[in-house]
């Protein structure tokens, strides 16, 4: 029994080329992704945070203490900071230059009825520089307790936040 049979389909060379587009498109997706993720990172500059103190607590006013070390190859600046629901942000930022390690910003706050309200002034040691210009404005508060650890980050004038935790004393 012999039958007739009518196939319909693309040709081999037809579905070759389908495949080696398919191919070339997904290795070009790839490497844009790969390429991509590389590109922004080189860009991206890194801050390391560490605080050293929130001391003063049991008086009108405290004194956060952070290091911050720059191990990129360009300067960072430092927009302002948050302690708890405390936010402040400095009239003209902070710089914190490229290879900067153990670099210190100190910042003075002010307590009243118990809870941290504003930041009075903010300075930086070991190539940490403030403008001498630069106030500070800050919203919400944050109570303030001996013993207490808050959390808080520096956030940079590219919008990039850096977390840091410390613990009260008085």
């Amino acid at each position: 029994m012999k039958t007739n049979m009518n196939r319909k389909g693309i040709s081999n060379v037809v579905a070759t080329i389908i495949l080696i587009a398919v191919a070339i498109a997904l290795a070009v997706a790839v490497a844009v992704w790969v390429f991509g993720l590389a590109g922004s990172a080189s860009k991206t500059s890194t801050l390391q945070v560490q605080a050293v103190g929130l001391t003063g607590v049991s008086t009108n006013s405290s004194t956060l203490t952070l290091l911050v070390s720059n191990p990129s190859s360009s300067g960072i600046g430092i927009n302002g900071f948050t302690l708890g629901s405390l936010s402040c942000v400095f009239s003209s930022p902070v710089q914190v230059p490229a290879g900067t390690q153990g670099g210190q910003i100190t910042i003075t706050l002010g307590i009243s009825n118990g809870a941290f309200i504003n930041a009075t002034s903010v300075t930086g040691s070991g190539g940490v520089s403030v403008p001498s210009t630069t106030s500070v404005s800050c919203s919400g508060s944050q109570t303030a307790a001996v013993g207490i650890q808050y959390s808080g980050y520096l956030t940079t004038v590219s919008g990039q936040t850096y977390p840091y935790t410390v613990t009260a004393s008085s």
